[in-house]
């Protein structure tokens, strides 16, 4: 049997294991982001193909392809949600990439000459590293089928450096699939380190004096970039329109704006030791909570130390790698590394992101490809491995020493005193994970020391070491979930379900920040997204991502305003209109008393003892004529959304405005009568448009040229693949 495949017939049952129970049907994972924001859209995408054009459900409607929703044009996942539940889908992905993270950080390791032992060893520690699989509780699925592509890309390029023609293809095609995947940061990152990677290979060659290679790769570096725009195009072109004019995305960003969520000293050490690998109640840094490490992992991280030593830094490889880590780490240390203030101002598209910690996913990549050159130097490696060791308990003991200082002291430090006191009460965590790190490093070393153990158990051995330390460490990321009970219609949206219509509610109490009932057609007032209309929240007076009414300075100024965007229903915690009462007059605060004056004329039609819905008797409609003072609702014969085709029949008495309490964008069109109108900002972010008095049919149509184009664009760049992957296959042979 080939050495790959019993290579990945392990790797198969170990992904089992490590993902159980999530593959079988009806389970899933604890996955934050992924089970209160996009599992609605999921199903939702899973329903259609194309996807749906608009969808209504939170902040006044979006673009489904522009905002974006779900990563509906990455196949592998359109496949699975399509196949089955939206969270059984998610947690198989999971499975399937880590086979895919593996089956290429092996070929990508044969490329450079590792050995089939040591490329199924060390593609073991990536397949199951938790500076990518601890994004589970996070829910950040992109971030993860990312992570599976990034040795794909450059198993890819050192084809397409070699300057094969199918290579290049194939370059484009995983260069195109990580765009889809939807997440713009973590592509930004890995296109930085393929830069140096792919600029460090042609210094060499205009070294040599061989310019007819050096025009050659460029030309295929440039097809391939042309392909994976191709393939990206659903996401890039309608993303970019939607983000540069529309979304609170767009906004100038700041420096300090960068630096959020990126690393302390202190997170930093955790990178190489797994100081930190819990849930965010045992946090003790200086971000408000995290739900993820960044921890590379022992093994990992003591073999690319050893391959930066003995790799030499004159191969261009190991020049191009250690550069790359170098400025993945300035990257992630934002907040603390003066470097970034330099590369922020100096590097193109850098100040768009945030959360710079994310550069650790690509340096995962990086340790698999430096510790592929202490295998190929193996034996230097091996001499080298005691001071590696001992100079990792030297330092392990300066952070010991160092303790709270580590950290930044204009952060949660400084102004959190209950920070410092999970940090003082984590101090044997922290003490047991470096223990943990330098034991294993010193296991490591007893093997590797030990000349008659075989090359292939050797490398068995390190496989499992490293896999064994992310297993015992996944249960902080990994938590199974009961998909089908997690997402049961209760009572609440039973309700809903039983009183179908065209309408929108605001929800103080229930799960305000989770999108659940757009499970059941409901749509909110606000909802949990953060890609919302830059016109949507300047109407409400909203300033944060995370949706909060009392954030909102123009809506609690005059509550009112929630009747004229179709809000229908409040769902509260049972007694919070007599709380509301009380609490202004215990704190004399205008707000609430202006809230609970605007809830008095509400009327209960729910009440479970802890939920009621409370039904707003003065909401206007989704569509209707506004004539002076009164309002004449429209009546509704058709309301698609996925195909964005909306119909209407309206009687008015005079010549009025029609109104259409949805979001404008520049690709919907009306009709009355047959005939397209002018459409106009409503409010400054709904439609509307004048119409005569009289009986008439009134339609909204969704068209946008620019996603027809991606889609066209899309379907060209896979066809484009398969032809050169083919041409590119008979080239060689001759």
């Amino acid at each position: 049997m080939n050495s790959f495949w019993k290579w990945f017939a392990l790797v198969f049952v170990l992904s089992l294991l490590y993902f159980y129970p999530g593959w079988i049907p009806g389970n899933t994972f604890v996955m934050t982001d992924f089970l209160t924001s996009s599992y609605p859209f999921w199903k939702l995408a899973a329903q259609h193909f194309p996807p749906p054009k608009w969808e209504p459900f939170v902040f006044g409607g979006l673009p489904f392809w522009g905002a974006p929703h779900a990563d509906s044009f990455y196949p592998v996942n359109q496949l699975l949600r399509m196949l089955t539940t939206p969270g059984h889908a998610a947690a198989l992905t999971l499975f399937i990439h880590s086979l895919i993270g593996f089956t290429f950080s092996y070929l990508y390791l044969r490329t450079l000459g590792v050995s089939k032992e040591w490329s199924g060893a060390l593609g073991v520690l990536y397949a199951f590293g938790l500076f990518w699989t601890s994004m589970v509780y996070s829910g950040h699925i992109a971030k993860m089928v990312i992570a599976a592509y990034i040795p794909a890309v450059f198993w890819a390029l050192e084809g397409t450096l070699r300057g094969s023609l199918r290579y290049a293809a194939l370059l484009g095609l995983f260069g195109g699939l990580i765009i889809v995947a939807h997440h713009a940061q973590i592509v930004y990152y890995v296109g930085v380190v393929a830069i140096i990677y792919a600029l460090s290979y042609l210094t060499v060659e205009v070294r040599r004096k061989n310019y007819r290679k050096v025009l050659k790769v460029l030309a295929l570096g440039l097809l391939a970039i042309a392909i994976a725009l191709m393939i990206g195009a659903p996401f890039l072109l309608p993303q970019y329109e939607y983000i540069t004019g529309f979304s609170v995305r767009g906004e100038t960003k700041t420096l300090s704006f960068s630096k959020t969520w990126s690393l302390d000293w202190a997170d930093f050490v955790s990178v190489f030791f797994g100081l930190y690998s819990g849930a965010f109640e045992t946090y003790w840094g200086s971000n408000p909570f995290k739900i993820n490490t960044e921890y590379l992992g022992a093994v990992l991280v003591l073999f690319a130390i050893g391959g930066v030593i003995v790799g030499s830094v004159r191969r261009w490889r190991v020049a191009a790698l250690t550069i790359s880590a170098v400025l993945l780490m300035t990257f992630m240390t934002a907040k603390v590394n003066p470097l970034f203030h330099l590369l922020h101002a100096v590097l193109p598209g850098l100040k768009l992101f945030r959360a710079q910690s994310m550069a650790a996913i690509p340096l995962g990549f990086v340790a698999l490809a430096l510790s592929g050159f202490a295998v190929l130097n193996w034996e230097k490696f091996r001499r080298i491995l005691p001071k590696i060791v001992a100079g990792g308990a030297v330092v392990a003991l300066l952070i010991l020493l160092l303790g709270p200082n580590l950290a930044l002291r204009a952060g949660s430090f400084a102004f959190n005193p209950k920070v410092v006191e999970v940090f003082n009460a984590t101090s044997g965590d922290r003490l047991f994970a470096l223990l943990r790190t330098l034991g294993i490093w010193l296991l490591i070393w007893a093997l590797v020391k030990n000349r008659d153990i075989k090359l292939g158990t050797l490398a068995l051995a390190v496989a499992l070491v490293g896999y064994g330390e992310s297993f015992l460490l996944k249960g902080n990321f990994i938590k199974p979930l009961n998909e089908r009970e997690h997402f049961a219609p209760d009572d609440v949206a039973t309700y809903f379900l039983e009183h179908p219509g065209i309408y929108r509610i605001l929800d103080f109490g229930y799960r305000p920040e989770d999108n659940y009932l757009a499970l059941f057609g409901v749509h909110f007032v606000g909802g949990h997204h953060g890609q919302q209309m830059r016109s949507y929240q300047e109407y409400l007076g909203c300033r944060s991502l995370m949706f909060n009414p009392f954030n909102c300075e123009r809506l609690v100024r005059h509550f009112p305003i929630l009747d004229s965007i179709n809000n229908r229903y409040i769902i509260a915690p049972v007694g919070m209109r007599e709380a509301a009462f009380q609490e202004a007059e215990k704190r004399n605060d205008p707000v609430l008393r202006g809230f609970a004056e605007y809830l008095a004329k509400y009327r209960e039609v729910f009440n479970d003892g802890r939920i009621t819905i409370l039904f707003n008797p003065d909401h206007f409609p989704r569509f209707y004529g506004e004539c002076g003072d009164s309002v004449v609702p429209a009546k509704v014969l058709n309301y698609d959304y996925v195909g964005g085709y909306y119909r209407a029949e309206i009687d008015l008495p005079r010549e009025c405005k029609f109104v259409l309490t949805e979001n404008w964008y520049p690709h919907w069109h009306a009709y009355a009568d047959g005939r397209e109108v002018r459409l106009e900002r409503y409010k400054g972010t709904f439609m509307a448009f004048n119409l005569p008095a009289g009986k008439h049919e009134v339609v909204f149509r969704y068209d946008s040229p620019l996603e027809n184009l991606s889609l066209l664009l899309y379907a060209l760049g896979f066809a484009l693949v398969v032809a050169l992957v083919g041409i590119g296959i008979r080239v060689d042979r001759r």
